[in-house]
């Protein structure tokens, strides 16, 4: 075997000049050390596809490949391109070989699934995990390409594609890719003998970490090559986010007067934040130049701080990403920011044991743009404090429903919900008042309003000292209360920052009650239309139609679920149907579902309605029979899934089959085309004096009902 693959030696000695770097580090456990020594990961794979259910053929393992920022070592073209060329030829001899990888690389190996394991019969491929770190910083010039795209291999200082330049590499992957067809032949050969092969799918990604001190952040990246011996260069031709090359950079600042829009979209999720580190409003500014798929977002801090850079960095990020563009700066240094790309799907876990978090995120979502989907983990599993969850939910009712709300959120998923009378009782106060909860009380004297501050005008966000001010950067009306008592200040919401307070003034930063100004007290007609909510503990049945009776007039689809053990609550689709009388689509998991066909629900038009229910939803069929009910003419699709574990009457699942292929239209044909077209010429016709023109609504209705294109109802009953 060492004869066969002598060829590899070369590039063998620098995998082990690479391992040995690597052990010559002493990290420290700090985020400071490693934003500034080692603030880029990489974490590569780059795998072909196995047959199904064949993954475990192969074992995992990580290598380390450090590449120093130092520019004496990293301007050695020569090591860079050998250390790509390494990569690239080991992670083939990986599938074409295990002993033979092991042989040459076994010492190098930091990290493996069972170390032991894959020195035995057991695994047949290796998939290596390469990973590459960046060590020390770069100034920006050395990963700006004029064209604002850097790629991984420009970033890691080994760009060239070997295939290029290499005929001693074109010989040796040639080689290899020979012995991998082989292979494949006889896995495929063995395969064919026991079945038809059906074949995975292979795994081409970059796992990356940027390290930023504030907060660091990551995410994944997946190349589309098909052909394997070319998925690693496509993988280090891969573009890499604005918010990496912000990291690997030493002079932060430079670099972001030179972003551009970074149009790829990216998925990215940043982890426990330190708002009172510097580099705020620069990581800020690389996020707001990225097009996001998703962003999850942890506002858990590391160190619970009131700082006033703290509350700028906070303030900062969320009124960029969030609203659109940044609100507030310090006095000095902080450029206003515009985020230029968009956030398709926005992922918030709520601080454990701070309101800061829900505050400063509430205040930017009722302003928040061009951001359709957001979920929301209200963290009520870890509160010490029992006011907590009310306090979030008020300041959520604020954001999403209440009437000065301006946000442009279409999807909500709501999880970890603890729903107590406290917190409808929260939500309630929110609505009625389009204003938070500040305070576990509000007194009788307080006025709501709006304050419009002016650019310049210095505010101080709550909990900071009083010689502690933000400037406000434009113009911008806010959401205010004021009460007697505090004589010439008012209590404002700034976006990103929360609650801050001002001094009023004679002729500028007045307070505008809304007595003076009335507002409209329904609920929006834009906003939420798609809400999900999953409830792990609710305290009383009669919560939950309160709570939508506040949030659910204008949902078009609700999922509702109860994912704790033993802990079922019973729901009426009346309650339902009379909180959301808008409602399209309902699905309803883990409740016992009752109705009792009032009035709202006789006219609740339903086209959808999931239900996985332990029980029997009682009355359901004859609601479908009763043709004064509106569900039995517009529902159109029923699926009910009862437990095996629950035994449910064989006559109950024969008669809601029964329903299925229910004609909902009154002509079960299509209306003729000509009788369409004559009716289309009736009503456009321009004489006042036409009969069309004097028929009431019921006539009307009838012609419709007819020309109505016909549908069967389809039901699904699963036990």
């Amino acid at each position: 075997m060492t004869d066969k693959f002598s060829f590899l030696q070369p590039w063998q000695a620098v995998i082990r000049e690479c391992k040995v770097l690597h052990d010559s580090f002493d990290v420290v456990d700090s985020r400071e050390f490693r934003a500034s020594q080692l603030p880029i990961h990489a974490s590569i794979c780059c795998w072909p596809a196995l047959p199904n259910g064949y993954e475990q053929l192969a074992g995992r393992c990580s290598i380390p490949v450090p590449f120093p920022a130092e520019l004496t070592l990293r301007g050695n073209r020569e090591r860079m391109r050998q250390i790509r060329e390494a990569l690239e030829l080991f992670n083939v001899l990986a599938v074409v070989n295990r002993p033979a990888f092991l042989h040459f690389l076994a010492e190098c190996i930091v990290v493996a699934d069972n170390f032991a394991d894959l020195f035995t019969p057991d695994f047949i491929f290796v998939h290596p995990v390469w990973e590459c770190y960046l060590v020390g910083t770069l100034r920006s010039e050395d990963v700006e390409q004029g064209t604002g795209c850097v790629t991984w291999g420009e970033l890691f200082g080994c760009d060239e594609d070997p295939v290029q330049y290499s005929e001693e590499f074109c010989v040796a992957m040639d080689k290899l890719e020979k012995m991998r067809y082989e292979v494949n032949g006889v896995l495929s050969d063995f395969m064919g003998r026991q079945a038809t092969v059906e074949w995975g799918n292979p795994r081409n990604s970059i796992e990356w970490t940027a390290e930023h001190v504030m907060m660091p952040t990551k995410g994944t990246q997946i190349s589309s090559v098909d052909s394997f011996p070319r998925q690693f260069d496509a993988l280090l031709r891969t573009e890499v986010p604005v918010v990496v090359q912000l990291c690997a950079v030493l002079d932060a600042t430079k670099m972001c007067e030179e972003l551009e829009l970074n149009s790829t979209l990216q998925s990215v999720e940043t982890m426990q934040p330190n708002f009172s580190a510097p580099g705020g409003w620069q990581l800020a500014a690389a996020l707001s130049c990225m097009n996001l798929a998703s962003l999850r977002l942890n506002l858990d801090e590391i160190v619970a701080s009131a700082s006033g850079e703290a509350c700028v960095n906070a303030g900062s990020l969320l009124s960029t990403m969030l609203c659109g563009r940044s609100v507030c700066t310090e006095e000095h240094s902080v450029p206003l920011l515009q985020r230029q790309g968009a956030i398709h799907d926005l992922q918030v876990t709520f601080a454990r044991d701070s309101i800061a978090g829900p505050a400063g995120f509430c205040s930017a979502l009722g302003e928040a743009s061009s951001n359709p989907k957001l979920t929301l983990n209200m963290g009520a599993l870890g509160d010490q404090a029992w006011w907590l969850n009310q306090v979030r939910w008020g300041w959520l009712a604020y954001a999403l429903w209440g009437s000065t709300s301006h946000s442009s959120i279409e999807e909500t998923r709501i999880t970890n919900i603890h729903l107590s009378n406290a917190t409808v009782s929260s939500v309630t106060a929110a609505l009625s008042n389009s204003y938070p909860p500040t305070s576990l009380e509000t007194t009788e004297s307080s006025e709501f309003g709006f304050v419009d501050v002016e650019k310049e005008t210095k505010v101080r966000p709550c909990g900071l000292e009083t010689s502690d001010y933000i400037t406000v950067s434009r113009d911008i009306r806010c959401r205010a209360r004021y009460d007697p008592g505090m004589k010439q200040q008012a209590e404002i919401i700034v976006p990103g920052y929360g609650v801050c307070t001002l001094q009023l003034g004679d002729d500028t930063n007045s307070f505008i009650p809304d007595y003076t100004r009335p507002q409209n007290k329904n609920n929006r007609s834009t906003g939420v239309h798609s809400l999900t909510m999953e409830f792990f503990e609710v305290e009383t049945p009669a919560l939950i139609p309160t709570l939508l009776s506040s949030i659910g007039y204008n949902l078009r689809s609700l999922r509702m679920g109860m994912f704790w053990t033993n802990r079922r609550r019973s729901v009426s689709l009346d309650d339902i149907a009379a909180a959301c009388p808008s409602l399209n689509e309902l699905y309803l998991t883990g409740f016992d579902v009752r109705l009792s066909k009032g009035k709202e629900l006789l006219n609740w038009g339903l086209k959808k309605l999931v239900i996985q229910s332990f029980e029997e939803v009682v009355g359901l069929s004859d609601c479908l029979s009763d043709t004064s009910c509106r569900l039995s003419r517009e529902l159109e699709e029923l699926e009910i899934s009862i437990p095996r574990t629950n035994s449910v009457g064989s006559a109950y699942i024969d008669t809601l089959a029964s329903h299925n292929g229910d004609y909902l239209a009154v002509m079960q044909e299509r209306l003729p085309l000509e009788s369409k077209t004559a009716m289309i010429s009736v009503v456009d016709g321009s004489d006042e004096n036409h009969a069309i023109h004097r028929l009431n609504e019921t006539l009307m209705g009838f012609s419709f009902a007819f020309a109505a294109t016909p549908k069967q109802r389809i039901v699904r009953v699963i036990s």
